[in-house]
């Protein structure tokens, strides 16, 4: 593919089609964990939901560097410096190991604390820190997965990643009732095979950028510390990052508010959450196209480019997302039913799916926003706007909701759609400006 001249519809089906097919394949994995875990007890279940958004810190250092050597790489192709991109992505696979292991220690430390902040006490906090006490630790795993494909995205390959979460996936399958009955270790199976399955796709990967016109990065030389490289990565991988490290938090803020409502509530949230990332699957495909496309067109200077990806993107993720909205409203009760048969635990999830209904278009503008200006070498405001969006404006609404008004679970509901709407609007102006101020 030519990401700098090719018609810019048919490059969004290339690359977009194929990333939201593997990230279909990758939510459907935790939701294969979700489904095990509530056959071994609602109690493992509620623990899995609640050590997510505390994983979701681990995760985010991957996903930024991922996000970071994309950008870095792209630009450098673009501006035909080829060795140049080859030695940024050598030192993003160093980097991303070094963080992963550093990040992975201080989150599985904190953990019990973090808990202890969100209200978690008793068997289920239990269960949910023997999960992480082994997810964490073989992050780099992960990491790596996470960087080789933001050197492959670059070149517009998103098939390498797909093929492997679909190999990923049918394997944890089998590994998941293998290591958790077959062996007896119940939720630690279910971290073992998650580790199992990260380790292989990172070898695949690897392989996939030998044969790439980018094979060199993987010479001793391109992958050895190099403190400028690295100080860029940071530059542009730890915004991202933040990014992560934000939704994770505003995961906690919901999941702590939602721990006033009991055990099931928290299980139904988590179920609900699964569900969500399915129909929210296009907008991460299309998020993925739009960094690749953009980072490669802003190292050509091609800013008018850069204008119709983004509005283009937008076009397309908000039609498909009022689609699934309208389905995700309509087939909530039995969506939730198909993994949980306690009403009490189906009325959370089903309360949840169909505000957040309402809410899919905003995260189209969110997340093509942020994806144009960390293409445009601006990673940093993309955070600011999350910042805002993830833990401000939620905190403060839910907290006027649940203390001041006296409302029940829908109004953290709600508070996540108005603050939602509001930053997703001022955000997409911003980013409108930001682009045409380069021309």
């Amino acid at each position: 593919m030519d990401l700098i001249h090719d018609p810019i519809p048919h490059l969004l089906r290339k690359i977009a089609i194929p990333a939201s097919v593997g990230m279909f394949f990758n939510t459907m994995y935790y939701v294969v964990d979700n489904y095990y875990a509530g056959m071994l007890s609602s109690t493992a279940l509620a623990g899995i939901s609640l050590a997510a958004p505390i994983y979701f810190m681990g995760l985010a250092i991957s996903i930024g560097v991922g996000q970071g050597t994309s950008a870095l790489v792209g630009n450098s192709l673009g501006a035909a410096r080829q060795q140049e991109a080859e030695q940024i992505a050598g030192s993003a696979l160093s980097f991303a190991w070094l963080c992963a292991f550093s990040i992975g220690l201080l989150v599985l430390l904190s953990a019990p604390k973090l808990f202890a902040i969100m209200g978690a006490e008793g068997d289920y906090a239990g269960e949910a820190l023997n999960y992480l006490s082994i997810i964490l630790p073989t992050l780099a795993f992960l990491a790596h997965g996470m960087a080789t494909n933001g050197i492959l995205n670059t070149l517009g390959d998103t098939t390498s990643f797909r093929n492997s979460l679909m190999v990923a996936f049918l394997a944890n399958i089998a590994l998941d009732p293998l290591l958790m009955f077959g062996f007896g270790w119940g939720v630690y199976g279910l971290a073992v095979a998650t580790a199992l399955t990260q380790l292989g796709s990172a070898i695949y990967l690897t392989i996939k950028v030998r044969q790439s016109n980018l094979g060199n990065c993987l010479k001793v030389t391109n992958l050895s510390p190099n403190l400028a490289h690295y100080s860029a990565l940071i530059r542009q991988s730890l915004p991202a990052s933040g990014n992560m490290f934000l939704i994770a938090l505003g995961s906690i803020i919901v999941t702590a508010a939602v721990t006033r409502f009991g055990e099931d509530a928290v299980a139904g949230l988590g179920i609900a959450l699964r569900i969500e990332q399915l129909v929210l699957l296009p907008t991460i495909g299309i998020n993925i196209a739009v960094l690749s496309l953009v980072s490669v067109n802003f190292g050509a200077k091609h800013y008018q480019r850069m204008e119709k990806v983004a509005l283009d993107s937008i076009t397309i993720g908000t039609g498909l997302m009022i689609f699934g909205g309208i389905l995700l409203f309509t087939f909530a009760r039995p969506l939730i039913a198909l993994f949980a048969d306690n009403p009490a635990v189906i009325d959370v999830g089903v309360g949840y799916l169909r505000v957040e209904a309402i809410i899919l278009p905003a995260y189209v503008l969110a997340f093509v926003s942020g994806a144009v200006l960390q293409g445009m070498k601006q990673p940093e405001i993309p955070m600011y706007f999350n910042i805002v969006r993830q833990l401000l404006l939620p905190l403060s609404f839910i907290t006027i909701a649940l203390t001041i008004i006296g409302t029940d679970i829908y109004g953290v509901w709600w508070s996540i759609a108005i603050a939602s709407w509001m930053t997703a609007s001022v955000q997409f102006l911003h980013m409108r400006r930001r682009v045409k101020q380069q021309y």
